[in-house]
């Protein structure tokens, strides 16, 4: 077993499910490690295991020090008033959907609402999931293709491969490499990186939100590293 694989599997998995707590609608959990610092540390703790290189350890840095002079009483209200404005806006003028087959709904230029449960799109993540053995406890809820559920579940795979690495089932850990990038080729390359994106552009115009603008900054870092382990892949199959 290669150790230093080993690490950065399990380094990508905490990175994808700090992603997912960022995004799900903020409690006090999230406020305090933001205003304590302690969201930061996980952050860079996180990447320094998947091996991310200087710049992108300076860029997390530089997107998350300012949280730390927050009080986490008031950035909960903060956070929450940002998180309804930007991505739970009633009605169809949502400034960015926080749903995959809605945000593309959308990106595309298609008329009218979005499907929010029924989308072929939002299906097949659940064809995903279900392959994976693993699905949303709120999935009757709410759309599995949520940012938060997307991450959630690549941190999931991720978890997985660590698992399959550490206990020496080389096949099993080329399965869950396969997961991985079809998941990525098929839904999460589709429209995260871009949901990072708008998050950032929307940010400056909203009275709240601009909180998430830094969060985007580091789910942004988060992709990429996603994308390069799946290019990788490709390249030495």
């Amino acid at each position: 077993m290669n150790e230093d694989v080993l690490l950065h599997a399990i380094g990508m998995a905490d990175s994808c499910e700090l992603m997912s707590a960022a995004f799900a609608f903020p409690d006090e959990d999230l406020a305090n490690a933001l205003s304590s610092g302690l969201f930061m540390d996980d952050a860079l703790a996180c990447l320094l295991d998947a091996d991310a290189g200087e710049t992108a350890l300076g860029q997390a840095s530089a997107a998350l020090t300012d949280f730390a002079r927050t009080d986490a009483a008031e950035l909960i209200e903060v956070l929450r008033k940002g998180n309804t404005i930007m991505f739970l806006t009633p009605g169809n003028d949502v400034p960015v959907w926080p749903y995959e087959a809605a945000f593309r709904y959308t990106a595309e230029n298609h008329q009218g609402a979005p499907s929010l449960f029924r989308s072929a799109r939002t299906i097949d993540v659940e064809r995903h999931m279900r392959e994976a053995g693993v699905l949303p406890k709120n999935a009757r809820r709410e759309p599995s293709d949520s940012v938060w559920n997307e991450f959630s579940f690549l941190s999931f795979l991720y978890g997985s491969l660590a698992a399959a690495l550490q206990e020496g089932r080389d096949g099993d850990a080329e399965v869950w490499r396969d997961r991985i990038a079809r998941f990525w080729d098929e839904h999460a390359s589709c429209w995260l990186s871009a949901f990072m994106e708008k998050t950032r552009e929307e940010s400056s115009a909203q009275t709240y939100g601009k909180e998430y603008a830094a969060l985007a900054s580091l789910g942004k870092i988060v992709l990429y590293m996603v994308e390069a382990d799946v290019s990788q892949w490709k390249n030495r199959g």
